[in-house]
């Protein structure tokens, strides 16, 4: 997984420098909603934080994009998150990308890729703090809105979905699924720079 997301990063970079290329730097708000039957839906509140994007868009509107971001919740039921405070979301992410120009300003775009997070929290008791790293599959989607004086200024908005699935292991099937896995419904709301728009 990390030599896929660090091939990805590698190749982004790389063809940054291509004339072809149509780089793009963006900043936005995350918003991390848990969905379904696991111990994040029912032990934490839904992240709010801030993230980075870096995306290249190349032949045939097709590219590949880097996300960084970090997210913060609160506790809501200790008897199922654990006797942890504070819960951080840190996602490093690397996807494909497929940029479909509906009208001049606007622009569809489809996402598929990998990412691993980290979801970290503080013991309630000493100083130390509990890391649990997952992996995790991601679809996404993304409209976006091109001001037409200012082109290289966009604005988008991009729902996501991660497959959550964390190490976390229970000898008990039901369990280790309730612990471990989780749909994480990641909305992006946030503005983008784009570098080589003239």
């Amino acid at each position: 997984m990390r030599k896929y997301l660090l091939f990805i990063t590698a190749f982004c970079f790389g063809i940054f420098s291509s004339q072809s290329a149509k780089p793009s730097l963006g900043i936005n708000v995350v918003d991390v909603i848990p969905t379904g039957n696991n111990y994040l839906k029912d032990g934490v509140k839904n992240f709010i934080g801030v993230g980075l994007t870096f995306q290249t868009i190349f032949r045939n509107n097709m590219g590949f994009g880097v996300e960084l971001s970090r997210a913060f919740s609160e506790v809501k039921d200790i008897s199922i998150y654990g006797d942890l405070d504070s819960p951080q979301l840190t996602n490093i992410s690397a996807y494909f990308v497929y940029k479909y120009p509906l009208t001049e300003a606007f622009n569809l775009e489809g996402q598929i890729g990998l990412g691993l997070l980290a979801l970290t929290s503080q013991s309630r008791y000493t100083q130390d703090k509990y890391t649990e790293n997952a992996s995790a599959f991601q679809l996404g989607s993304e409209i976006s809105y091109k001001f037409p004086k200012a082109k290289k200024v966009e604005i988008y908005a991009s729902p996501k979905i991660y497959f959550f699935d964390s190490l976390v292991g229970f000898q008990e099937k039901d369990l280790d699924r309730y612990y471990s896995r989780s749909l994480l419904l990641n909305i992006n709301v946030g503005l983008r720079l784009n570098l080589n728009q003239k």
